[in-house]
């Protein structure tokens, strides 16, 4: 009746950002990164490729095996850092 909780309980505790969530955090960045060169590779010509991606001079060919590759390792690694998600949110108990 008319009782306020202390200050420290009104208080919210931040808890420590877990390991799995790191891991969950880069493979989501992996995962973008892997999907974007696949879209790349599929949309740009291996002639018009910047110099890391390898780049073949006189070619109007598109890199579809690197493409399909990168896009199903992107896919795989989303599905991991998906999979890390949902085990840092429900702890085994």
């Amino acid at each position: 009746m008319g009782y306020a909780k202390p200050l420290m309980e009104r208080i919210p505790v931040r808890r420590a950002i877990s390991p799995t969530r790191v891991i969950a955090v880069i493979l989501l960045v992996v995962a973008i990164l892997l999907l974007a060169a696949g879209i790349v590779y599929f949309i740009v010509q291996a002639r018009s490729l910047p110099s890391f991606m390898g780049r073949v001079a006189n070619s109007t060919a598109h890199r579809s095996r690197r493409a399909t590759a990168a896009v199903v390792l992107g896919v795989v690694v989303l599905i991991g850092s998906v999979v890390a998600f949902s085990s840092s949110r429900n702890p085994a108990r």
